[in-house]
C-alpha cells in the first residue's frame, strides 16, 4: 500500500523486489507480488497531447474512431480501444505525461538512499544497494521504452508460430513510437473469471496445461519468457485460445544458463540432492562462508518432507520456495534469471489451480523437464559448437601469450613491474585515516584562528577588532568539529 501511494516508479521497484528472495524474505516477496498497478486515468487532453506529439497527426486523422474511456490504466500507461482508418480493431497503448520527468526525480530520491544505506550501514554493503538501483534503472528504462515491447512481440510471435493454442497480438511498428504502441485488438475472457469460461463451454484443462507448456518452452527452449505472467496478461478467447498481453517486462536466459537451470530443476524433481549442489558449486555460487553440511542437510529434509507427497498434488510454489530459502540462508547467489524463473512457473501455478483446481503441476512439468533434459544433454550439434568456442578461444589465448609474457618480461627488466595488495577492509581504514587527519587539521587550525583572534582584539583598531570576533568565531567552529569527530570517530 505504501509503494502504491508513492507511485509509478516506487510501483515498479516493488514488483522487481517481488522477484529477489535473495535480498528480502520470501514472506515479503508474497506480500510484494499482491501490488496493484490500476491507477485512476490521466486526462483526455494529456493523451491527445502525447499520441499527437508522438505521431505527428492529429487522432482523428489516425483512427476511425478512439474510445475515450480506457480499458485499463497503470503506473506507466493506459490502454484505449480504437479503430484504424482500414476498419481493423486495436488497442492503443498511451505512457504517461510527464512520467521520464517522474521517473528521473525518483530515481535520484533512490539512489540518495541507496547510497547512504551503503556508506553508514556496514550490515547492507553486501547487498550493493547501488547496484539495485542502477539494475533497477536499466530495467525501467527497458520497460517504458514501447520500440523494445514492440520487439519482443514479435520475438515471442515468432518463438511460438508452431504453437496453436497461444496467441500473440500483431503490433503495428508505423503507428508506434518510444511512448505509443498500436496493435491488434484481442477480444477474450480474463484468465480467471472461470465461470465466464465454463459458460463458454471451453476445456478448462486444456487451457492450463497450454499455459504451462508456453511457459516451461519460452524458459528452456528459447530461453526469452514472459518476466510478469500475472492473470491480467492472460486473455482467453471464444476457441479456447490463450492471449498474452503485455510484453514490457521479459527475462532472456544465456545458453549455459539455461543448462544450469535445467539440472537444478530434474535434480529438485527426482529428489537428487548431490546434483543440487554440486550444481551450485560448479556454478561458483557458493561462497566461503556457506556451511556446506548444514545446508545439505536442510536441502535433504525439503526433498524428504516432499518425496512422500503424491507427485501430482506437490506445491511447486512452495517447494521452489522452501529450496531458495534454504539457499539465501546459506549465502548462496541465486542469480537474478533463477528467481525470475522460479516466480514465472510458480505464477502460472497459481493461475492454473484457479482455473482448474484438479491442475497437477508437477505431474505436468516433469515428464517435459526430463525430456527437455536428456535432448539438450544429448544434443552434438550444442556440444560441438561449445568445443569449438572452447578450441577458438584456447587459441586465441595461445596466440597472444607469447607477447604479453614479453611485455611482463620487458617491464620486469627496467624495473616497471609492480604488484598491488589490496586489503579486504580497505574502505574501512581509508574512512579512518581521513578521519584521523581531519581532526589534526582541525587541530591546528583551531589555536591558529584562537591566538590569531586574541591578537586582532588587542590591537586599536576597529577592523582588526572585527576580524578578530570573526577568527574566534572559526576557532569555535573547529572546536566543535574536532570534539564531534572525536566522539563519532571511536578513537580511530
Amino acid at each position: 500500500m505504501a509503494l502504491e501511494e508513492l507511485g509509478p516508479t516506487f510501483i515498479k521497484l516493488g514488483q522487481m523486489m517481488g522477484t529477489r528472495p535473495d535480498l528480502v524474505p520470501m514472506s515479503l516477496v508474497m506480500e510484494l507480488k499482491r501490488l496493484h498497478d490500476d491507477v485512476p486515468p490521466f486526462p483526455l487532453a494529456d493523451l491527445r497531447t502525447v499520441i499527437e506529439t508522438e505521431l505527428g497527426k492529429p487522432i482523428e486523422e489516425i483512427f476511425k474512431t478512439f474510445e475515450e474511456e480506457p480499458v485499463a490504466a497503470a503506473s506507466i500507461a493506459q490502454v484505449h480501444r480504437a479503430t484504424l482508418k482500414s476498419g481493423e480493431a486495436v488497442v492503443v497503448k498511451v505512457q504517461r505525461p510527464r512520467l521520464p520527468q517522474v521517473v528521473a526525480a525518483d530515481l535520484r530520491i533512490l539512489k540518495g538512499l541507496a547510497t547512504v544505506l551503503e556508506d553508514r550501514i556496514e550490515e547492507m554493503r553486501q547487498f550493493r544497494p547501488r547496484a539495485i538501483v542502477e539494475e533497477f534503472r536499466r530495467s525501467l528504462f527497458r520497460e517504458t521504452d514501447f520500440n523494445v515491447e514492440l520487439q519482443s512481440m514479435l520475438r515471442y510471435k515468432a518463438n511460438f508460430a508452431d504453437e496453436p493454442g497461444l496467441f500473440v497480438p500483431e503490433p503495428f511498428a508505423e503507428l508506434s513510437t518510444s511512448r505509443v504502441l498500436v496493435m491488434q485488438r484481442v477480444e477474450g475472457v480474463k484468465v480467471t473469471d472461470v465461470e465466464a469460461l465454463k459458460a463458454l463451454d471451453l476445456d478448462l484443462r486444456a487451457i492450463v496445461e497450454t499455459g504451462m507448456r508456453v511457459t516451461m518452452r519460452s524458459i528452456f527452449e528459447f530461453g526469452f519468457f514472459h518476466a510478469d505472467p500475472h492473470p491480467g496478461n492472460f486473455f482467453i478467447m471464444k476457441d479456447g485460445t490463450i492471449a498474452l498481453l503485455d510484453f514490457g517486462m521479459m527475462g532472456s536466459i544465456e545458453p549455459q544458463r539455461i543448462d544450469e537451470l535445467a539440472t537444478f530443476m530434474v535434480a529438485m524433481i527426482t529428489g537428487d540432492l548431490d546434483m543440487m549442489v554440486n550444481l551450485l558449486v560448479d556454478a561458483d555460487l557458493v561462497g566461503d562462508d556457506t556451511d556446506m553440511r548444514a545446508m545439505r542437510g536442510e536441502l535433504r529434509g525439503i526433498l524428504d518432507s516432499y518425496g512422500n507427497i503424491n507427485i501430482g498434488s506437490i506445491d511447486v510454489a512452495g517447494f521452489l520456495t522452501a529450496v531458495m530459502d534454504v539457499t539465501v540462508r546459506h549465502h548462496v547467489m541465486l542469480p537474478a534469471d533463477l528467481l525470475l524463473v522460479g516466480k514465472s512457473i510458480s505464477t502460472m501455478e497459481g493461475i492454473g489451480r484457479e482455473v482448474y483446481p484438479e491442475f497437477e503441476p508437477l505431474a505436468e512439468i516433469r515428464p517435459y523437464m526430463t525430456e527437455m533434459y536428456v535432448r539438450r544433454m544429448l544434443d552434438a550439434k550444442r556440444h560441438s559448437q561449445t568445443v569449438v568456442r572452447s578450441l577458438m578461444d584456447g587459441l586465441a589465448l595461445l596466440k597472444e601469450a607469447p607477447l604479453d609474457i614479453r611485455r611482463i618480461l620487458r617491464k620486469a627488466r627496467r624495473g616497471e613491474l609492480t604488484f598491488r595488495v589490496s586489503a579486504t577492509d580497505a574502505h574501512e581504514r581509508q574512512r579512518a585515516l581521513n578521519a584521523r587527519t581531519n581532526r589534526v587539521i582541525m587541530g591546528l587550525l583551531f589555536p591558529t584562528f584562537f591566538f590569531g583572534g586574541i591578537y586582532l582584539v588587542s590591537t586599536q583598531s576597529t577592523l582588526q577588532n572585527l576580524f578578530g570576533l570573526v577568527s574566534f568565531g572559526f576557532a569555535g567552529l573547529f572546536s566543535i568539529g574536532l570534539m564531534v569527530s572525536m566522539f563519532q570517530g571511536n578513537g580511530r
